[in-house]
């Protein structure tokens, strides 16, 4: 079986002294993992996150790892009892907001006459905010190569001081005016219509009771809606990876191209 455990911890001592090396967090603890690897729950940089360790302490593999057996997410299993369940919101709750966060302005990734959208809504003037745009950032190319993007598109809505600036340019410029927030260069200056959207977000999102950072995966042609509180950048991966699963069920539309 995939998820058989094993009788001796891996040594975590370079494992330790890297993440102190780079000021990057500590372990706090380890637990049986799959297949010969010890599970590793670390404070790093500043978000719990879970890791694996190989026999002899020296690789560290990051990200799903899956029971191909069963097709359980072992990494979003091993969190929710190591780290605490995220609290997800479904059904009709999940269903008013994901109409409420469509209608955000924010930057667009790929297919802008797609259906289904995955929504991270945050705040990059916050540590963790901050974080959660880099990892959104990442896994879009994650999603192209998974050709996720034929179906659904990606929305990133940024909050906070920031958000005049970059929603002050056309959805092109937006990215790169993201691109510039990530790099910490100057965003570029604030016009009128980019004040105005940002507020009209906030407005929206004072109606919302869910703490940011959070993502939403609003899939109709799916049927699937819901919101996603993000603690860390191990709820953002689950939940593209939700996002890929839900896109290779859906079929494109005959009259696409015709839009």
């Amino acid at each position: 079986m995939a998820t058989t455990t094993q009788a001796i911890a891996a040594p975590t001592g370079l494992l330790a002294h890297v993440l102190a090396s780079h000021h990057a967090g500590k372990i706090i603890r380890t637990f049986p993992g799959p297949a010969g690897l010890t599970g590793v729950v670390m404070d790093y940089n500043g978000s719990k996150a879970i890791a694996y360790l190989t026999p002899d302490g020296k690789y560290l593999i990051s990200g799903l790892v899956a029971d191909l057996e069963t097709g359980d997410n072992l990494t979003s299993k091993y969190g929710a009892e190591y780290i605490g369940k995220v609290d997800v919101i479904k059904g009709q709750p999940a269903f008013h907001i994901a109409l409420q966060c469509a209608s955000l302005s924010g930057i667009t990734v790929g297919n802008p006459k797609a259906k289904n959208y995955l929504i991270a809504v945050f705040n990059p003037s916050t540590k963790l905010g901050y974080k959660i745009m880099g990892g959104m950032m990442g896994e879009a190319g994650n999603m192209q190569r998974q050709k996720t993007f034929n179906v659904a598109a990606l929305k990133l809505v940024p909050v906070g001081p920031l958000a005049p600036a970059v929603l002050s340019a056309a959805n092109p410029g937006r990215q790169v005016r993201l691109l510039h927030v990530l790099n910490q260069k100057p965003i570029g200056a604030v016009t009128s219509l980019g004040a105005r959207f940002a507020q009209r977000n906030n407005t929206i999102l004072s109606h919302i009771h869910v703490k940011l950072p959070f993502m939403v995966v609003y899939f109709p042609q799916a049927g699937t809606e819901a919101v996603l509180p993000l603690h860390s950048l191990m709820g953002l991966a689950t939940a593209v990876n939700t996002a890929e699963v839900l896109g290779k069920g859906v079929q494109i539309p005959m009259d696409a191209g015709a839009r």
